[in-house]
């Protein structure tokens, strides 16, 4: 497995999401977990028959954290799915893998009083023998009243692709976004994150459906909803609907439950 780029992803999450004196901070947090992801039957079903394998249940152990200031924000995680197999797995979809993903705003102006920001993101996954990188740069802002905020952006997106090579694959638009409220004296936070990937090239398209492979349409979505319950400041739970459409290699809608413990530190 080639890791040198991945290494390079991870020294630079850690450097600037988990170094105290990376940046002046107005706001920060940093957290482990541990999840599982539960596909749903239909999601299965549809794979199952499938070139590329069938989807598969799985746990992972996540390392994550963000921080923000007058400057911007940074946010990043790392991921390793199926932590306790081996990469090389005689089941497949039960291999060891990696994903991590940075994501950076700067803000570079105002606009009515609305922040304009330079955007970019890097998502990395890979596993024995295939690697998929996403890279995006564009424009976002952040905006935010009481417990809710919202952080939209649009961008160039370039894909790295094991066999394909890297080349310009479109747009992206997307947010993320939180609410935060209280149910009697127990404090939950709602949140969301969406990408929408359109204009992309037939080149990075090719995904398996009704037991062959096919050509995935121009446009995807890529997302999740999570409902998070804060115990306490240390232990946070969580519940999220994860749901993807012609993405994840196949052309149809998947959609799984994710249940996570967190470990805030």
């Amino acid at each position: 497995m080639k890791t040198p780029r991945l290494s390079l992803l991870a020294a630079l999450l850690a450097a600037a999401v988990f170094s105290p004196a990376a940046m002046a901070q107005d706001w920060s947090f940093k957290n482990v977990s541990i999840n599982y992801l539960d596909w749903s039957g239909k999601t299965e079903r549809h794979t199952g028959t499938g070139p590329f394998g069938q989807k598969k249940d799985f746990t992972f152990l996540e390392l994550e954290g963000g921080m923000g200031g007058k400057w911007g924000d940074v946010y990043g995680f790392f991921d390793i799915e199926n932590p306790t197999n081996s990469p090389v797995e005689n089941t497949v979809g039960k291999g060891r893998r990696i994903a991590t993903k940075v994501v950076g705003r700067y803000n570079l102006t105002e606009a009515g009083g609305v922040p304009v920001q330079l955007y970019g993101h890097v998502y990395h996954f890979e596993e024995h023998g295939f690697r998929d990188e996403n890279r995006v740069l564009g424009l976002g802002t952040t905006l935010g009243k009481g417990g809710y905020w919202i952080k939209p952006f649009v961008g160039l997106h370039q894909e790295d692709k094991t066999g394909l090579g890297a080349g310009m694959n479109g747009g992206m638009l997307g947010w993320v976004l939180g609410y935060s409220f209280k149910v009697g004296d127990q404090s939950f936070m709602l949140t969301n994150w969406h990408e929408t990937e359109f204009g992309r090239k037939d080149k990075y398209l090719t995904v398996a459906k009704n037991g062959g492979v096919t050509t995935a349409k121009k446009t995807a979505q890529n997302g999740a909803v999570s409902l998070w319950w804060h115990l306490n400041p240390t232990v946070t739970l969580g519940a999220t609907y994860r749901y993807a459409d012609q993405k994840l290699g196949h052309g149809a809608y998947q959609d799984a439950l994710i249940f996570t413990a967190k470990y805030n530190f």
